[in-house]
């Protein structure tokens, strides 16, 4: 696993800008026909490889070639869809499979949550977390056939751990990962539970100027995946929430963003059941996805998004198609997996709706274009703002007007031949006659060529 230290802590200012743009590097861009084409090509693999379970209802494998469904997978599946806003054809028989997987127990560390298939039949915060989401942004806690959602809340509740985090049950070591899939889901069903409270005091406490970021564990070092992770949790649990510690988070994740990266990598971990200091019974393997969770982190930053790095983000996501290994595989090749696309997925969903302007921004009209001017910048010229033109190319220029350079070269020489007495005006006038027809027609071409734009890029 490589990380990267943190970079030096920036000024404690709590309404400090970023670093002035480049004014050499390309004008962010995130083209929107590519970005609808490949959440529909995403949906589509998730359609084509829905599967039917041998009992109730069906969904899918995080390894998507494999026909038996998982619960954490279909719950994904399906939540795939919601966030889309797509119907699905067969979401009643999802949500008949979750129903029957739902434990049920006298026990309440036990009733109402999710086993995976390696955790020995207890249920984990690393499946119920997901399905309590799931079912939460779905509304179907008033639907008879679905699972009971109630008993769900309840379970994440009772498996808290005393110190405010999570760990894949109580008494397990709370986690950075596992407690922010439990505040997503609690933020979803009551964000005014006291047990949020509780979980984002875990996370936030002991964040120091030096050490902005988290990783897997409160004192471990931090990762962008981690990091990017916390402050998606936080945008949904805390929306309010903008101190200089989460400024200093944002540019820790910007600084050691890598758009060319997708920062893959596996979090590993024993779980232990019977409490800290017994023996470890299985181990757990979280994928880590980091590069699309930091692009919706990114979009979460108080400031507003980071437009360049969100477009080199965007630029590095959408390479290729979807049916490329990049696109859906595991890291060693080979496999389709659930995981790779849903982070895409997610990351996609949530550009479609990132808000033009925020609050205090201010926006500025133009005929063919809208520049929004962020609020803490609000003061600056909007000139300022705007990306510097480059210096002029000669041979560019040429080629892009060598019509209008030739008919010049043309009436130079025709007016150095009546001045040095060669030929009179007439002449002159009917030699630069046909070089403006065709200046003026080839002009007129470029302009409409421009006006109209680029042909679409094959998706």
């Amino acid at each position: 696993m490589n990380q990267t230290p943190p970079l030096p802590a920036p000024a404690p200012r709590a309404d400090r800008p970023r670093p002035p743009r480049d004014p050499r590097a390309p004008a962010p861009a995130v083209d929107m026909a590519v970005l609808h084409a490949r959440l529909n090509e995403s949906l589509d693999v998730l359609r084509d490889t829905y599967a039917p379970a041998l009992g109730d209802g069906g969904g899918w494998y995080h390894e998507l070639t494999r026909p038996e469904p998982g619960s954490t997978a279909t719950a994904l599946g399906l939540l795939a869809f919601v966030e889309a806003g797509r119907p699905f054809e067969y979401f009643d028989e999802g949500l008949a499979f979750l129903a029957a997987r739902q434990t049920a127990s006298g026990d309440a560390l036990r009733d109402g949550g999710w086993a995976t298939k390696t955790s020995l039949g207890m249920p984990v915060v690393e499946a119920t977390g997901w399905i309590a989401r799931f079912l939460a942004c779905a509304r179907c806690h008033l639907r008879d056939d679905a699972p009971d959602l109630g008993r769900a809340y309840r379970w994440l509740l009772h498996n808290q751990n005393p110190d405010g985090g999570w760990g894949s049950m109580r008494g397990c070591r709370s986690r950075v990962w596992l407690t922010c899939l439990a505040l997503r889901a609690l933020s979803r069903l009551n964000p005014y539970d006291p047990a949020v409270d509780r979980g984002v005091e875990w996370l936030t406490a002991d964040r120091t100027a030096h050490r902005p970021g988290w990783g897997p564990t409160q004192a471990a070092r931090p990762t962008v995946t981690h990091t990017a992770f916390v402050l998606v949790t936080l945008a949904e649990a805390r929306p309010d929430l903008r101190t200089e510690r989460l400024l200093d988070a944002y540019d820790w994740l910007l600084g050691n963003l890598d758009t060319d990266d997708d920062h893959t990598w596996i979090e590993t971990y024993d779980v232990s059941p019977h409490g800290a200091g017994a023996e470890p019974v299985w181990r757990l393997a979280l994928w880590h996805y980091g590069l699309p969770i930091a692009l919706t982190a990114l979009l979460h930053d108080p400031r507003g998004p980071h437009g360049p790095a969100v477009a080199r983000a965007f630029r590095t996501l959408v390479r290729g198609e979807v049916a490329d290994p990049r696109w859906n595989g595991y890291p060693n090749g080979g496999r389709t997996s659930l995981w790779t696309l849903w982070w895409r997925l997610e990351a996609l969903t949530a550009l479609t709706r990132v808000p033009l302007a925020g609050n205090a921004d201010v926006l500025h009209w133009l005929p063919d274009a809208a520049v929004v001017q962020r609020a803490h910048a609000r003061e600056r010229p909007l000139a300022e703002l705007l990306p510097h033109g480059r210096l002029i190319d000669p041979a560019e220029f040429a080629r892009r007007h060598w019509a209008a350079f030739l008919l010049v070269l043309v009436c130079l020489g025709s007016a150095g031949g009546v001045s040095a007495g060669l030929w009179g005006w007439k002449d002159f006038w009917l030699s630069v006659i046909l070089p403006v027809v065709l200046t003026a027609i080839t002009e007129s071409m470029r302009r409409r060529r421009t006006q109209r734009g680029p042909p679409p890029a094959a998706s």
